[in-house]
């Protein structure tokens, strides 16, 4: 019997993508290992979660009915899945839990989502001009935390989530 993936594993895959091309709106197949971009910030973590464990999360169809490489992932669709099927936490705890995820709504501002590095910072699919790179959660407007079923999660201090 395996292990579950965890939130180090998703924080660490996320890590190996940093300098690669940003743009908005892209599409990314989510079950293609070895893509290098360009990528949007829900298709980078929803790719993310693919990766992990196979399984789509934060997209516009969430089952077997479409092929993952064609899985459309918004930070809406991530929302849906936090209030159905996800655990929604507070912002502080998702900082101190490597891979969870942090989560702006879109709404009066444009969704956003990136990885917690357990430290305060992200990883994340940040901008034209940044790519994926990392950040600080700090000082930014984020909706909620959110932790995906299926993933073990620990906080920074080794203490499960």
């Amino acid at each position: 019997m395996s292990a579950r993936p965890t939130g180090a594993q998703i924080l660490a895959l996320a890590r190996t993508r940093i300098g690669e091309p940003y743009t908005f709106g892209a599409s990314v197949p989510k079950n293609d290992s070895d893509w290098r971009g360009p990528w949007d910030c829900a298709e980078f973590a929803s790719w993310l979660v693919y990766q992990t464990t196979r399984t789509l999360y934060g997209c516009a169809v969430t089952s077997h009915e479409i092929a993952p490489a064609q899985a459309d992932a918004y930070t809406g669709y991530w929302a849906r899945d936090a209030r159905l099927k996800g655990t929604r936490i507070p912002i502080a705890d998702a900082m101190r839990i490597p891979g969870a995820f942090l989560l702006r709504v879109p709404g009066e501002r444009r969704g956003h989502i990136a990885v917690s590095d357990g430290l305060g910072g992200t990883v994340e699919a940040h901008s034209a001009r940044r790519g994926v790179c990392e950040d600080t959660a700090r000082g930014r407007l984020w909706t909620t935390g959110v932790l995906v079923p299926g993933i073990d999660y620990m906080t920074s201090g080794g203490v499960p989530a």
